[in-house]
């Protein structure tokens, strides 16, 4: 009756375009995920399985009123806990018709592009680091990787790629994050910052097709780029969309930030927890610094995200799979892989996780 068998990638690539309103929906397209369909729905939910969990990656990708229908026959499917990873207002009635309990986990940086403008006092910052990389002699433009005699520039990009992740010890997280994607065509696009000698950084966007917009998702630079070159990057690519008529961009969630659903009541443990792990944990990015660059923008809205799950309570085993699924983390990268820098990482990031659940645990009691 339903199917998890293998997609055409095409017809996935139809569904996105004619439902995709969630900022990662093009994101789930790549990556290592299955994908489940009915045959009463038009549509597909994109999740993977982790330690006896299945998780359902951003929103499911439907008509808001096949929602319903879609999560009840993958919840029947699926035989074990089932939780939701990054879901939207949008579908969060779906889920909760559905049985499900939810925990606010983030907000989403959205901005309203007729409205963005580096003009006024609240931008200074941005607008002065913009100047300065400009002074510099630094011009974003977008970048076409399967045009004619580009392969010394795709080169590049993943050079510092690779150079920005090794110097945050971080891997490409996936999930509901995209990758660089310069292997294969998408309907991802490319902007460049470049000087007179290099380029300084990059941004790979994805669409959001539903809403008319695009998702500013891939960021990286080298770690020696010009001042300002970020700022400049973003600013551009705003100013770029606007221009072709695009209505909205995201910057995506900011984790853990902003965390004022008064649902959260309901899971004081959790919620403890995640307030831990904001003001105290690194996972593989500060939260707080990934929340404060986006705020420098002054988004018009910051949408609120949320942690669906199908159990009365959100289970420690639960919580241990969005940490491996989002973060890549199991047993062969703790012993199998890297040095003993790595490795030691490794086990700080899990003996951190572990702190904070029972630090918040007990807080709870007392």
């Amino acid at each position: 009756m339903f199917s998890t068998m293998q997609i055409p990638q095409a017809k996935l690539d139809s569904w996105v375009r004619s439902y995709g309103t969630n900022s990662n929906s093009y994101v789930l397209l790549e990556g290592p995920k299955s994908y489940f369909t009915s045959p009463a729905v038009e549509g597909f939910i994109a999740y993977q399985v982790s330690g006896g969990i299945a998780l359902i990656a951003g929103d499911p990708v439907c008509a808001p009123q096949q929602a319903h229908r879609l999560i009840r026959d993958f919840t029947r499917a699926m035989l074990r806990p089932v939780g939701a990873y990054q879901v939207s207002p949008a579908m969060l009635a779906a889920f909760r018709g559905e049985g499900y309990a939810d925990v606010q986990i983030g907000k989403e940086a959205v901005f309203d592009l007729n409205r963005f403008t580096l003009a006024g006092g609240k931008m200074e910052p941005v607008r002065a680091a913009t100047n300065k990389a400009r002074r510099e002699g630094v011009v974003v433009t977008e970048h076409h990787p399967f045009a004619a005699d580009v392969e010394s520039i795709n080169n590049e990009l993943h050079e510092i790629s690779e150079a920005w992740l090794k110097c945050r010890g971080s891997h490409e997280l996936g999930f509901v994050l995209g990758s660089l994607g310069l292997d294969q065509p998408s309907a991802k696009r490319y902007f460049i910052a470049r000087s007179e000698k290099r380029i300084e950084g990059f941004v790979v966007c994805e669409p959001i097709f539903g809403r008319s917009g695009y998702y500013l998702d891939v960021t990286r630079r080298r770690p020696d780029a010009i001042r300002g070159t970020m700022e400049l990057l973003t600013a551009e690519i705003l100013r770029f969309l606007r221009e072709e008529g695009y209505q909205m961009a995201s910057m995506g969630l900011a984790p853990l930030a902003l965390l004022d659903d008064p649902d959260l009541l309901d899971h004081p443990v959790l919620a403890r927890l995640m307030r831990f792990v904001y003001e105290r944990v690194n996972l593989n990015y500060d939260f707080k610094l990934l929340y404060r660059y986006k705020a420098k923008y002054h988004p018009h809205t910051w949408e609120p995200r949320y942690f669906c799950f199908n159990q009365r309570r959100i289970s420690l085993s639960m919580l241990y799979a969005v940490v491996q699924v989002r973060n890549a983390l199991s047993l062969e990268m703790i012993l199998g892989r890297g040095g003993f820098q790595e490795k030691f990482k490794t086990w700080k990031h899990a003996a951190s996780f572990i702190v904070g659940f029972c630090w918040a645990w007990l807080s709870s009691s007392s």
